[in-house]
């Protein structure tokens, strides 16, 4: 979060269409509600339609699809996602993009590799090895020094949240916080190698 994903997605797909004369089909999730609906948005203002699909049945977007591309009379070249890691692993994402990919078209997608608790988020991580050497790692800035941040703090009534906070909570700045490993807190995280009986708190 705040490394400017959803920007420089918006800026390629611009980029594309312009000078590129690409065709575009923009997607996201519908449990991205941050950003409207049918948009998404970056945090400087900049945004584009979209269509919202299910992030628990992304196959859903073939018959959207194949709509839009009756509509316009022709094929899309591009398929475009934002807010990737909410379509879960064995929501078969990965499987629908690598559809996509073998049927010809070119494929935009931006999300975020961690959750709140440091975890691999969704499909995005699963992206990457699609991607390969394709892959663009956007960098966020720690709050509290500065330093370069892989991990969203939740901040939950100015109180970081405990492990066992659901996954998924929609929000934006007064929600999240850009945090580094030595600023990252998770209250109640599980001490490798240590069962439920014996679990400590673990900051980091």
């Amino acid at each position: 979060m705040a490394s400017g994903k959803t920007r420089h997605l918006l800026t390629e797909i611009d980029t594309l269409r312009r000078y590129g004369n690409k065709k575009i089909a923009v997607f996201k999730p519908q449990t991205d509600t941050r950003s409207g609906a049918n948009t998404i948005k970056s945090r400087r203002g900049d945004e584009d339609t979209a269509e919202e699909i299910s992030a628990s049945n992304p196959k859903e977007i073939w018959p959207v699809l194949r709509a839009k591309e009756s509509a316009l009379g022709c094929r899309y070249e591009v398929i475009a996602f934002d807010e990737v890691q909410f379509f879960a692993r064995d929501s078969g994402f990965f499987q629908l993009v690598k559809h996509l990919l073998d049927d010809g078209y070119d494929i935009l997608a931006s999300g975020l590799a961690f959750d709140f608790r440091g975890e691999p988020f969704g499909s995005t991580p699963d992206l990457t090895l699609l991607a390969e050497d394709r892959c663009m790692w956007m960098t966020a800035y720690c709050t509290k020094c500065g330093s370069r941040a892989a991990y969203p703090q939740r901040i939950i009534n100015g109180i970081p949240a405990s492990y066992d906070s659901p996954q998924i909570q929609v929000g934006g700045d007064e929600t999240y916080e850009p945090r580094c490993d030595e600023h990252f807190i998770l209250p109640g995280r599980p001490l490798p190698g240590h069962d439920e009986a014996q679990q400590k708190i673990w900051p980091h």
